[in-house]
Parts: structure tokens; C-alpha cells; sequence
């Protein structure tokens, strides 16, 4: 009979969390000098030739958590808890391979008959753990001392302004720049007023009205003679810029929410302002790649900061600074960078924006948290410099 007859219908092998303490005649060390992973025995009911017997498997413990090692099962069947997507494991044990009579982990092979097969098993397991854990320090080390320095976004953002001019067909424009880039220019017209508005770029007027020839223009009781040679399109210009720049208030809303969607790949949704084919979208889409390639496009999005950039590389959010060059590198690891969250348990979380963020084990609040801050977030970085101010 093969080993798929004698274990494939143990139910308390498949998929199951282990309840059982540690064969400690195995020779446990005491529970101050344990190892990470703890390696013991169990029995377990199988069925051999038709018969009702016990036979005896390894099991693996972590913490308080414990698997069986069953034979003919993958790892992500024997790792039920989710060792690995926690970041308690850093990886699949090198080389496991389970069998009805041994288990082989690197080059080392125990057999289940082995009376010593406990601490030989455990020794191997957690000196793979530890050069795992060795390698990826020394990959983060050598990352950090051969990138070129990276200067985070600046405290000062480059000045948002208006500028009102005429092009070369004598249609008055107003522009928006953001330091020296154009983000926008639409004609002085309802349906490019209109625009800015919706866009978030310019902020609305309690009333406001152009004629019907565009030669003038009223916001809020004030009005702008748009004629050639005329001093207005300069007096409209300063007006825009000193009342209708748009601003973060300390009370406004966030403009990036999350909510949590089980029909969703990730499990949430996410809403945020864009300009998909030349119309205002606020609409809610799933948080996948795609809506992060939109959230990072400041031709169609408005809501990160200028260079900021994430990703979605499941289950990690990832956050990069695009350099002048075009090229991407990670936020650099400074306080700024990282935020406190409170989750709906209640219990606090440091998150560090440097590195990858699983969005495992998080929900909407926390993540709606991390998509508003100001290391990232431009509106949010506004109203901390209003509130310095």
C-alpha cells in the first residue's frame, strides 16, 4: 500500500490546526533556551490494509502554533497558519521534501524511526531559518551602502500658481503649473473653469460667471475686463492665485478612502480623484495594479506627490521616489517616512513606508491612513505645512 492510501484520508493531517504538546522525552531544552522552531513527534490515526491503526509523523511548531510535516502535502497546504505571508518565515524551508518515512530539509534527510530524528530535524530548520535571515540582512546592508543618495520629496513643495496669457490665435488661457511643469491650460470659458474645479485644481467660487463673448469674467462679486490691452488678465491672475489655489483645510475630508471588498483580488476597493479620457472619475475601482498605475499617473491623478509613485506587487504596497533620470528607488528610511496606525482592534502599528507594506492583516482604516499621509499623499503634506505655518 503506498503512502498516499496509508495518509491521504487522515483528516487531522489535512488542513487542520495541530493540538498537542511537544514529545518532550525527545529531549526538550527548557522553555527559556528553545529555539525558534521546535521540532517533536505525534500520532496520528491511519488506516493500513484496511486496518484501524497509529502511526507517528513529525510536527513543527511555531510560538504557540503547530503543523503536522504530513507526506504528499505542499507547502502552502502544510502551512496553515501563514507562516510565511505573516514574515515569521522568511521563505519555504530550503529543499523540504516530506516522505512517509523521513523528512528532507537542505541536505540533511531524518528519518521518522530516528530516535535522535527530533533534534537533528530542529537543529536543521532553525540553522536554515538563521542564514535566511542572515542573507536577506546582508542584502538590505549592501542595498543601502551602494545606492546613491536619495533626498526625500522637499519639505517646500514647488509653488501650485495660475498664469492667465493669451496663445497665438488670441484665445485667453489660464494655466496651471506646478513649479515648472503645465498641469493643466484651458480657455477661460465655463466648460474650462468648470474643468479646474472638478479636477481639484482650482478651488470654487461661491459664484462666478463669464460672458457670453469671454470678455469678462466674475468671481464672487469681482469682475475682469478681458480685453486686449487691459491690466485685468494680470488683477485675474493674482485673484486666482492668492483665492483660488487649492488648499488642504485642516478639516477637508481625505481624498484617497479604502473600503474592504471581498470580490476584490486584494479585498478592498479604493476611491480616489482622477481624470480618465478627459472626465472627472471619483469613482470606486478595486485596489489591484491598475489602479495604482492610475493613482501614480500625475497626468490623470493630483492626489500623490510630484515623484511619489506606488505599486502594487501582492500582497506588498510599494512606494518609490521617480528621479529626475526617470529612474525609482525606495523612500528613504527616515521618521518621516514612517506613520502610526490604529486598527479596528484598536492596537497601534509603526509602519514604515521605506520598506514594502503587506496589506495582509490590515483593513480600510489603516490603509486609508497610509494612502492620506503626508510623506506621500500631496493635499496631506499641504495641511501639515498650513498647520507649521
Amino acid at each position: 500500500m503506498n503512502a498516499e492510501e496509508r495518509f491521504g484520508s487522515s483528516s487531522s493531517t489535512n488542513g487542520h490546526a495541530l493540538e498537542l504538546e511537544r514529545d518532550e522525552s525527545s529531549g526538550a531544552t527548557p522553555p527559556e533556551q528553545q529555539p525558534e522552531i521546535r521540532i517533536g513527534k505525534a500520532p496520528v490515526p491511519a488506516e493500513i490494509g484496511g486496518r484501524a491503526t497509529t502511526i507517528e509523523l513529525f510536527t513543527m511548531s511555531l510560538g504557540e502554533e503547530a503543523i503536522y510535516l504530513a507526506p504528499l502535502k505542499t507547502w502552502s497546504q502544510l502551512d496553515i497558519f501563514k507562516w510565511r505571508v505573516q514574515g515569521k518565515l522568511p521563505g519555504t524551508p530550503l529543499g523540504l521534501e516530506i516522505a512517509a518515512d523521513h523528512v528532507k530539509i537542505a541536505d540533511q534527510i531524518v528519518a521518522i524511526n530516528d530516535s535522535d530524528g527530533c533534534q537533528k530535524l530542529e537543529r536543521a530548520f532553525n540553522e536554515w531559518l538563521a542564514l535566511e535571515r542572515q542573507a536577506l540582512e546582508t542584502a538590505k546592508q549592501k542595498a543601502q551602502a551602494t545606492a546613491a543618495p536619495n533626498p526625500s520629496p522637499s519639505a517646500k513643495e514647488h509653488p501650485f500658481r495660475f498664469h492667465v496669457e493669451l496663445d497665438k490665435a488670441g484665445q485667453r488661457h489660464i494655466q496651471c503649473l506646478d513649479g515648472k511643469e503645465t498641469v493643466a491650460s484651458v480657455a477661460v470659458t465655463v466648460p474650462g473653469l468648470n474643468s479646474l474645479i472638478n479636477q481639484g485644481l482650482m478651488r470654487k467660487p461661491g459664484a462666478w460667471k463669464i460672458g457670453a463673448l469671454r470678455d469678462w469674467v466674475e468671481l464672487d462679486g469681482e469682475v475682469f475686463h478681458l480685453k486686449d490691452g487691459g491690466d485685468d488678465d494680470a488683477r485675474l491672475e493674482q485673484a486666482l492665485n492668492e483665492r483660488y489655489v487649492p488648499k488642504a483645510d485642516p478639516g477637508a475630508a481625505p481624498d484617497v478612502l479604502v473600503f474592504a471588498n471581498p470580490a476584490s483580488p486584494s479585498g478592498f476597493d479604493i476611491e480616489f480623484p482622477a481624470v480618465v479620457s478627459g472626465l472627472a472619475d471619483n469613482r470606486k475601482r478595486h485596489l489591484d495594479p491598475q489602479a495604482m498605475e492610475l493613482l501614480s499617473d500625475p497626468r490623470q491623478s493630483r492626489v500623490l506627490r510630484k515623484g511619489i509613485l506606488v505599486k502594487l506587487a501582492p500582497p506588498n504596497l510599494v512606494f518609490k521616489q521617480q528621479l529626475s533620470d526617470g529612474t525609482e528607488r525606495p523612500l528613504d528610511q527616515v521618521p518621516e517616512n514612517t506613520l502610526l496606525v490604529t486598527g479596528a482592534d484598536g492596537q497601534g502599528k509603526t509602519i514604515d513606508l521605506s520598506q514594502p507594506v503587506s496589506h495582509l492583516g490590515l483593513g480600510p482604516t489603516e490603509l486609508t491612513a497610509i494612502f492620506n499621509h503626508p510623506a506621500i499623499n500631496r493635499r496631506a503634506r499641504l495641511r501639515e505645512q498650513s498647520l507649521g505655518e
